[in-house]
């Protein structure tokens, strides 16, 4: 594994970006001056259930807390609080009156129970951080969900290291398919970690193999 390219060394080399060009994609809220959180508060900041934050996370935050603000996460970028919808309410609140198939995202939750955190990114896809288990560099999955066809559910990044690092054109990624990572030789392992522990397994779930749909 290059160290480099995965957790804090990976967002350390996506702050450097932003600093000189900002964000290279009108998906991504402007980010004109970061706040960086008072080392106070961020030794104080847990996910759900008191567990740390990821090393992304944790490093991200230390430059800036406004741009998740913007993002959707918390209200005060000063004082962070956590959210705690689930993925029905996330994808609902995402896709907002542009995906009526949006509310069926809940039933993915008895699979997917835990909190997910909205990021940006798509058209008829989303993207969101996934507060489920931990892989074993303690990141956890940003899953894609897409409501062209059916509602579907993905693991397409394996941490927000790298979600970040795409978004800032820090690496060269290959996305012919949303789960193109799963055969990448960096990232692979830590995506088929995330794959089973999601059991989404390597190619997402449609709603229909869910087994709910009449």
């Amino acid at each position: 594994m290059n160290e480099d390219m995965h957790g804090a060394a990976l967002i350390d080399r996506v702050i450097e970006r932003v600093r000189e060009q900002g964000w290279p994609t009108c998906d991504a809220p402007d980010l004109d001056e970061p706040v960086p959180l008072a080392p106070e508060v961020l030794d104080r900041l847990r996910l759900p259930g008191g567990r740390p934050l990821p090393p992304s996370l944790r490093r991200w935050l230390a430059f800036d807390g406004s741009w998740l603000a913007d993002v959707g996460w918390y209200e005060d970028p000063a004082e962070p609080v956590l959210g705690d919808r689930g993925l029905g309410a996330t994808a609902e609140w995402m896709y907002g009156s542009c995906g009526g198939m949006a509310a069926l995202f809940g039933d993915f939750e008895e699979l997917l129970p835990a909190v997910c955190l909205p990021l940006v990114g798509g058209s008829d896809s989303r993207r969101l951080l996934y507060l489920g288990s931990p892989d074993s560099t303690g990141e956890y999955p940003v899953l894609v969900t897409d409501i062209d066809d059916l509602p579907y559910v993905a693991v397409m990044y394996p941490g927000l290291d790298v979600y970040l690092a795409d978004l800032a054109d820090v690496l060269d990624l290959d996305f012919d398919t949303y789960t193109s990572l799963a055969e990448d030789p960096e990232y692979a392992a830590r995506m088929a970690e995330h794959a089973e522990n999601t059991g989404l397994g390597p190619d997402g779930l449609e709603f229909h193999e869910l087994g709910l749909s009449d």
